[in-house]
């Protein structure tokens, strides 16, 4: 997300279409919004609803979080815009893992493997770069991800900073520009001391998230604490990049097929586009939702 001239705000109604099976594979679901239309906020900038598995009902997942079985679980991510008059592009990053239980032993950074979708979605192609794959699935260890993610630092000239650079794409913005899901500035850094980035959002670690990557010299000079990386502790991670369209309504609904693998399982969710209502522009918060015990 970069500096945007703000447009004027209207408070109105809109879908983008795409279901996501666990395959990570794409395919148009009509109306999409209308099992959650009547559960909307009109203030809240996203949102996220599941589907009961026991009554087939509709509601939201609440702050506190759910205690669902390992099934799996059927949920509408929902975006709206506030700023922008006309509809707009943008990208959401999906992260989704649990955390590791005191029986467990704590793989290594190195040993630990993350699952890194991105589906193929022709329809948003206009941004993709030269050699980049219309879609990518594969893993990288925790090491490389948090590295990357966390502190800054370039892809590794191996399989594993391969990995990466083929995940990572560029996107339609909100301002009509192809920016990249790797792009290490805000928009607001300069005036507001916000060092969030499109990069950082992709982190494990919610300071980092919140407030930035984390101190490359610090790690350097291996200064207790600031070598931890964002997946120690956490296990079955899984990383997905979905791109989405408004329309005239100014509303995107993406739906998402989640199966936990055990207790603590959470999803969280990056909007890079995403804005809260408010007179100023400025990233919206990670949707981090709790979906077992």
């Amino acid at each position: 997300m970069r500096k945007l001239t703000r447009a004027t705000s209207f408070q109105l109604f809109a879908v983008a279409l795409a279901w996501v099976a666990p395959s990570g594979h794409a395919s148009a679901e009509a109306d999409l919004c209308t099992p959650v239309a009547q559960l909307m906020s009109d203030f809240a900038a996203q949102e996220l609803f599941y589907r009961d598995p026991e009554t087939g009902t509709w509601a939201p997942v609440p702050d506190s979080g759910l205690s669902l079985s390992g099934r799996e679980v059927q949920l509408i991510y929902v975006a709206r815009e506030f700023f922008q008059e006309d509809p707009r592009s943008g990208a959401i990053v999906v992260k989704t893992g649990r955390k590791i239980d005191t029986s467990e032993k704590d793989p290594e950074p190195v040993r630990k493997q993350i699952k890194l979708d991105r589906a193929k979605q022709a329809e948003f192609d206009s941004c993709r770069r030269a050699r980049e794959p219309s879609s990518f699935q594969g893993p990288v260890s925790a090491l490389e991800y948090d590295r990357y993610h966390d502190y800054g630092y370039d892809a590794a000239d191996n399989e594993d900073g391969r990995s990466l650079t083929q995940f990572h794409t560029k996107y339609v913005s909100r301002s009509g520009r192809c920016d990249a899901t790797t792009d290490s500035t805000t928009f607001d850094a300069p005036l507001r001391w916000d060092w969030r980035s499109n990069r950082s959002q992709f982190s494990f670690d919610p300071s980092v998230v919140s407030g930035g990557f984390h101190s490359q010299i610090m790690a350097g000079l291996n200064v207790v604490g600031a070598a931890a990386v964002g997946s120690v502790g956490l296990a079955d991670q899984r990383v997905e990049i979905i791109k989405y369209r408004t329309n005239a309504q100014k509303m995107a609904c993406i739906a998402l097929r989640v199966k936990p693998t055990g207790k603590n399982f959470f999803i969280r969710v990056n909007d890079l586009e995403g804005a809260p209502k408010g007179g100023r522009l400025i990233r919206a918060d990670e949707l981090s939702r709790q979906l077992t015990r």
